[in-house]
């Protein structure tokens, strides 16, 4: 990547999200690469659960972010010829505002414990599925944190935007009540007490 393509994505980080520029790190993700459009992540250097910011640099060297409520008709447009369904489910995952990121999940080996759940609840896996137009794509959707698998159907409408339907198709294993984060400062306070 060129410093100057680096810079202009360092400073949509900026703008976007406040961090400050030095403390930005730009990577390529390959697996994304289109003959016109190539795809990075920013994280930040210093926060310990950086949130990775996505971004596309489309023709024309045209920066798209998740803040352009556009970015995935204008990704399709200019990037997806030859797109197979997998590459279509982690555009949409990254760049539509609607679906919240996670894990596209494209085959059965890569999360074993999901497909056993999903058996154990009577639910098939089904990896990433474009129709024949290629107006539309099917998948799922692992959130990680929450344990939550999401079965997602982007359509590409007439008008150009994207409707995206995200039905949860599987739970937290646990019945429990999700439990509540602690304040760094309650969890030093427990840590002393339980020294004592």
């Amino acid at each position: 990547m060129d410093e100057k393509l680096h810079q202009k994505i360092v400073q949509a980080v900026h703008a976007e999200y406040g961090w400050k520029t030095e403390e930005v790190a730009v990577d390529e993700v390959e697996d994304l690469r289109r003959p016109s459009c190539s795809f990075y992540t920013a994280r930040s250097t210093v926060r310990p659960l950086s949130y990775l910011a996505n971004y596309a640099v489309l023709k024309a060297n045209e920066l798209v972010g998740i803040g352009d409520e556009n970015a995935v008709t204008k990704i399709l447009d200019a990037c997806s010829n030859d797109g197979s369904a997998d590459w279509w489910a982690e555009i949409i995952t990254r760049f539509h505002q609607d679906v919240g990121g996670g894990l596209v999940l494209g085959n059965e080996s890569e999360r074993p414990d999901v497909v056993r759940r999903l058996a154990q609840d009577g639910k098939t896996f089904t990896p990433p599925t474009l129709d024949d137009a290629k107006r539309s794509v099917s998948f799922l959707l692992l959130d990680a944190e929450a344990y939550v698998v999401y079965s997602v159907k982007a359509t590409r409408m007439s008008s150009g935007g994207m409707e995206v339907v995200k039905t949860k198709l599987l739970g937290n294993p646990s019945n429990a009540k999700p439990s509540v984060r602690e304040t760094p400062a309650d969890a030093r306070k427990k840590m002393h007490q339980a020294l004592r």
